[in-house]
């Protein structure tokens, strides 16, 4: 009786799906991730303005805690890249455990109390931060360093020119 278990549980362990748990088994990152569709939302920010990530334009999106070293680390470098690009690009933060009470920074302050946008974007930790671009995600940070803000103004940059190179109704509107 062993030897037919020992045998049935080889090849259950060799033959097994990726589903089943078993043989050789590499995951991807939990979505989402770079080159994948990101999710649309509508929410409110901690003044009751109207918040909508949508499938058309640049969005910066971070979730944060403002009791997290590494969020308050990244804000001031967030801070002035939303600065720098608040014309051309839409920024959000999300808080995840109570948002700041700072007034007046470049960028949309989302609460979100429930979980309900962390877990659409499968946050397990912050800070985490997406460039979305026309509905799709092109650079995801986990983890802030010192100097990030030039790889994000490098992102943002390469994302504002694929939208207008993509757009050929920029020059009619303009005409």
């Amino acid at each position: 009786m062993a030897v037919l278990v020992l045998a049935v549980a080889l090849l259950y362990r060799s033959f097994g799906s990726a589903e089943t748990g078993t043989g050789n088994l590499t995951l991807p990152p939990p979505e989402p991730n770079e080159n994948t569709p990101a999710k649309n939302f509508t929410a409110r920010d901690v003044e009751g303005n109207t918040f909508k990530l949508s499938d058309s334009g640049v969005y910066v999106l971070a979730f944060w805690s403002p009791y997290n070293q590494g969020s308050n680390r990244a804000r001031p470098g967030f801070i002035e890249v939303a600065q720098e690009y608040n014309e051309d690009a839409s920024f959000a933060v999300v808080y995840v455990n109570g948002a700041r009470e700072d007034k007046d920074e470049p960028y949309d302050r989302l609460y979100d109390p429930t979980g309900r946008l962390a877990s659409r974007y499968n946050v397990k930790r912050v800070p985490r931060l997406f460039v979305v671009r026309d509905g799709m995600i092109s650079w995801v940070l986990d983890v802030y360093y010192p100097g990030y803000e030039k790889d994000l103004k490098q992102e943002i940059d390469e994302a504002l020119a694929q939208e207008s190179q993509e757009d050929p109704q920029t020059a009619l509107a303009n005409d």
